[in-house]
């Protein structure tokens, strides 16, 4: 490959450590900007927020309780994450997602390492990028679940092992056990199947046709070895809290680990439910990835070089198609393939210039239309608009630019930069409609209102509200039901404003505003759409609620 100099000037500043330093620092801003000014969302962020708050108040870290009934959905260490981090930033919103921002940036890393260490410091460096300002993990990269933790585990695992088995050292082969130990510690434990269906693909591909070899490298891995150290990280805790609470636990547990998998209903295989996932999941690089597939067929014989992803990649795809239950999320960690596998058509001797600069342009002016028409519809502010202007001024020079190739393979990271602190300038307004924690306020501060009065609910359970108001909730109250709990007992409540004249006793309204009607925040492109048809005054998705007290 023949550069002239100022394509060697582009070539040495992306071989620059420097620049892959100066990159990742942007990109942590971008994942600290305003990641702490929201409430605990709904529903299963509430679920580790309050769970995290019941461990300080009882000082039991082992139990895992969430509105002060077990939960044993899944294995402790991203609650212990939480609750460490809580205990030094305290126990608020900052505590609580500090944890899951600092693993996504470690994802990052880890996969900018994976990519140095097999294509050269470039090779790093577009790594990091396509890793970064991939959509799914942008939309978790603070949300306190453990799909981030077990990302930057999963990926710490297959840091070490490939570090371990190609330099043929044992340090970092048991380093991948133990990490291995703690994505189990994490997740559960049929992630030692996906692991270690992976690293055994892997090796089975590259040794094809080598058996002897191939043994060699089985006899090397130290299965027993690491069996042992996997089992007394990861399996702890199942044993312990299996000694302890017996089969109640194990029921549960099963059922959120291979139940998933074996057991749960679906309407058939959906061969095509991950193939759809991965057109977005890594947006603005999806179409990128789907033509490096093209691109390693048509370039068989130098294909070696994508082993390693293509058999991380084929391993989660096959075994989560296979699997019952399905959730994009599943596919989070294999981003860091996904963007191994794309990176050597950027920096390889056969780079297909005229489709890859095709194909950014087109995902770029996307972004850029979508970036300017998001600006408008949230109604924020017009310096917002100075992002796509630059952002166009910069892609029309790119297309003027004869020689500005590697230009266009960052191109999609800048515009999905400028649409994501777009998107999170908005973040703070939606607080206008998520009064949590001034319920959260009221009833805490209230020295009228007895510590261990629940808080009645009237509908379904809003799952941060334990969290908020430091109590046990109980859901489904009905105004008949909450007058019969009155006759005796001191009464907290929260019911649509509409239920309030089936109350028969006296009572004090403490509170009044609006909830969101749906029992979830998860489908969040219908709630942000919800809440900015709320902000023009249009507030048909929302319900009012009074909270209410008799002493």
């Amino acid at each position: 490959m023949i550069l002239n100099k100022k394509e060697i000037v582009e070539f040495q500043w992306t071989h620059s450590r420097s620049a892959s330093y100066l990159i990742f620092a942007l990109i942590s801003l971008l994942y600290f900007y305003n990641f702490h000014v929201n409430d605990i969302w709904t529903p299963n962020e509430s679920f580790y927020a309050e769970a995290v708050r019941e461990m300080f108040e009882s000082g039991n870290f082992v139990d895992i309780k969430y509105n002060y009934e077990p939960r044993y959905n899944k294995p402790p260490l991203t609650y212990w994450a939480i609750a460490a981090s809580s205990a030094i930033f305290g126990l608020n919103e900052f505590g609580i997602r500090l944890p899951i921002v600092l693993m996504a940036l470690g994802s990052i890393w880890l996969t900018y390492l994976l990519g140095k260490r097999m294509y050269g410091q470039s090779g790093g460096y577009y790594a990091m990028i396509i890793m970064a300002l991939g959509l799914q993990l942008l939309a978790v990269k603070q949300y306190a679940s453990p799909e981030v933790p077990l990302t930057y585990f999963f990926t710490l695992t297959m840091y070490w092992f490939y570090r371990g088995y190609e330099d043929r050292s044992t340090k970092y082969l048991i380093l991948s056990y133990i990490a291995l130990g703690l994505t189990v510690l994490t997740k559960g434990f049929p992630y030692i199947i996906v692991l270690g269906g992976i690293v055994g693909f892997y090796i089975l591909l590259k040794n094809w046709g080598q058996w002897k070899q191939l043994w060699r490298d089985i006899v090397f891995l130290k299965l027993p070895l690491g069996i042992l150290i996997i089992g007394v990280i990861g399996l702890s805790w199942v044993i312990f809290m299996y000694v302890k609470d017996g089969q109640e636990f194990w029921d549960i547990y099963y059922t959120e680990t291979f139940g998933r998998a074996l057991q749960k209903k679906s309407n058939g295989m959906k061969p095509f439910f991950y193939v759809g996932v991965l057109s977005w999941t890594i947006i603005p690089y999806s179409l990128t990835f789907f033509y490096s597939i093209v691109y390693w067929i048509m370039n068989r014989k130098e294909s070696k070089k994508v082993l390693f992803p293509i058999a991380w990649i084929t391993v989660m795809f096959v075994i989560f198609t296979v699997s019952k239950g399905k959730i994009p999320t599943y596919i989070i960690q294999a981003h860091p393939a996904l963007a191994l596998m794309i990176v050597p058509m950027f920096i390889g001797d056969k780079v297909p210039k005229l489709a890859i600069k095709t194909i950014h342009f087109i995902i770029s002016a996307l972004l850029i239309s979508g970036m300017t028409y998001l600006i408008f519809e949230l109604n924020l502010s017009l310096a917002f608009y100075l992002i796509p202007f630059t952002l166009v001024v910069v892609t029309i020079l790119f297309i003027l630019k004869k020689d500005g190739f590697r230009f266009s393979l960052i191109l999609p990271f800048w515009t999905m930069f400028g649409f994501m602190i777009v998107f999170t300038s908005f973040l703070p307004r939606m607080e206008a409609f998520r009064a949590y924690d001034e319920i959260g306020r009221i009833v805490t501060e209230n020295e009228q209102i007895d510590k261990n009065t629940p808080l009645l609910l009237d509908a379904w359970l809003i799952q941060n509200l334990p969290y908020y108001t430091e109590r046990k909730n109980l859901r489904d109250f009905s105004p008949a039901m909450i007058n019969e709990y009155a006759e005796g007992n001191e009464t907290l409540a929260l019911l649509p404003k509409d239920h309030l004249k089936e109350i028969n006793f006296k009572h004090d309204v403490l509170w009044e505003g609006l909830i969101y009607s749906f029992a979830s925040e998860s489908q969040f492109f219908k709630f942000t759409v919800a809440v900015n048809q709320a902000l023009k005054g249009n507030t048909e998705k929302f319900e009012t609620y009074v909270l209410i007290h008799k002493p």
